[in-house]
């Protein structure tokens, strides 16, 4: 049983830290686009552009990781939604016995 809960907890927390590092990967995306972008159009005789496109993809992608990280965490609940009831019956049949 202990072991059972310890596993929970280390589900739980999995999830809170994947929510919780959709900040720093927002920001990631859109300074690696940015300077990468500004980069690229360097080399193609146009940094303000490149700058500008980059930034933009970079908030694409962020926002795209971020909705993705979300729906994760919404899998993750209904899983311990459905299991819940189950936990519950097999933890009644285990103290019958």
């Amino acid at each position: 049983m202990f072991k059972h809960r310890l596993n929970q907890i280390k589900n739980e927390n999995v999830g809170m830290f994947d929510l919780a590092s959709i900040g720093i990967t927002l920001a990631l995306a859109i300074c690696i686009g940015y300077f990468g972008g500004k980069w690229l159009g360097g080399k193609l005789g146009n940094a303000a552009v490149g700058s500008y496109i980059g930034f933009g993809m970079g908030v694409v992608a962020g926002f795209m990781e971020m909705f993705r990280s979300v729906a994760r965490w919404n899998r993750r609940l209904k899983n311990m939604e459905k299991q819940r009831p189950i936990d519950s019956r097999q933890a009644q049949d285990a103290e019958e016995e």
